[in-house]
């Protein structure tokens, strides 16, 4: 097909004048590789006005064009607009294809418009995303705000010093202790609000939304031992004359150097103890296993192993992502809630599971349109409480 003929098509299309005997030739023509630049452009400019150019990072546009396509294949594609029937007429079935692919134009270029076939989440305020923010609990009972901006010396803790070095860290600095002077800290971050820490010996700590942990401001010489609460992944500084342990309701994990992660909310059931790499032992009612990288031991009524664990989306939210495939709803939902400190309502029962990948920085609202583009779920939001529905 010519260019200018498939440009005619897509344009009739988005004027709402393309003939239903139209539709098989158009939805033929966009499986063609070859109509890549023609369909990105033409979609683009609707998009935006024609403020925005089409891209010129070859990669991004492939991967973003071949996802969009391989949705609007499906007929059975669950599109942004209301509820349909599995078995859905010809028309219906492109006008949901051709849908998906604006919505997947919309968030390449980031234009933040909406589709006049989309019911928009309805929200009174948006919601803003969680960020570097933390209360630090010192020995002597007082409480020192975290955030982003301070930097400098904080207070002195035993023979070691605390200090913030700004971009949400906080660092411990001081030699190994006797008994005698040790002394704890314990850093908590609320609903929507994520920290890093230092440890003394070297460690370093990326704490997540509603999480604590506990420590010694400086370390004995022959154990290293913390606490904690919600999730938090660790990067053990080696010393093979002192195992680093973990202590976490139902489960204690310990390790000499290694990278793991945590996961000890009390909603989502066992604690998940997941290994990146070295190893780890994880104990439980007198029972301990030993992982291996790509591992995750679940910890609550006894040890479950589970292999090939998908530690980059495990690990996404440490580095501003989320990255959900083809989970629960019920799961995505959890993670939302105390990333953007909003209570979350289920008004129906919605089985089905969803993938998502976003930044974590983005506010409520554009998640949660992102989510609704995989069909069969809405969202209203009610100040800072979300009601989930089909």
């Amino acid at each position: 097909m010519e260019q200018t003929r498939l440009k005619v098509l897509l344009r009739r299309y988005l004027d709402n004048s393309l003939p239903p005997s139209a539709l098989k030739e158009l939805i033929a023509e966009l499986q063609q590789d070859t109509h890549q630049d023609t369909v990105l452009q033409e979609l683009g400019q609707a998009l935006a006005g024609g403020a925005y150019a089409t891209p010129t990072d070859t990669e991004k546009k492939d991967i973003i064009f071949r996802s969009i396509l391989q949705k609007a294949a499906e007929q059975e594609a669950a599109a942004v607009l209301q509820p349909v029937k599995r078995h859905r007429s010809l028309w219906k079935a492109a006008v949901a294809a051709m849908v998906i692919i604006l919505a997947g134009v919309a968030a390449y270029f980031a234009a933040g418009h909406r589709f006049t076939n989309h019911r928009p989440v309805l929200a009174r305020q948006d919601v803003q995303p969680g960020g570097n923010k933390a209360m630090l609990l010192l020995a002597d009972g007082r409480y020192v705000t975290l955030d982003s901006t301070n930097k400098g010396t904080l207070a002195q803790q035993g023979s070691a010093t605390v200090s913030q070095t700004g971009g949400g860290q906080l660092a411990y600095d001081g030699p190994n202790a006797n008994d005698k002077e040790i002394v704890y800290n314990t850093v908590f971050t609320p609903r929507g609000g994520q920290f890093r820490i230092v440890l003394p010996d070297g460690t370093k700590v990326w704490l997540n939304a509603a999480s604590s942990l506990r420590f010694p401001t400086t370390f004995p010489a022959n154990e290293r031992r913390v606490e904690i609460n919600g999730e938090a992944y660790f990067e053990v500084a080696p010393q093979q004359s002192s195992p680093f342990k973990v202590a976490a309701p139902h489960a204690e994990v310990t390790v000499l150097g290694t990278h793991f992660n945590v996961n000890s909310y009390m909603d989502d059931g066992a604690v998940k103890t997941t290994l990146l790499e070295g190893r780890v032992l994880v104990t439980h009612q007198g029972r301990t296993v030993a992982l291996k990288p790509g591992q995750q031991a679940q910890t609550k009524d006894g040890i479950r192993i589970l292999e090939q664990i998908d530690t980059d989306a495990l690990m996404a939210w440490k580095d501003g992502r989320f990255s959900c495939n083809d989970i629960p709803l019920e799961d995505i939902m959890r993670q939302i809630s105390r990333w953007y400190d909003v209570q979350v309502i289920f008004k129906d029962n919605i089985t089905d599971t969803y993938s998502v990948e976003i930044s974590r920085d983005v506010p409520l609202s554009k998640l949660l349109q992102f989510l609704e583009l995989s069909g069969g779920v809405h969202f209203d939001v009610n100040e800072k409480t979300i009601i989930v529905k089909k």
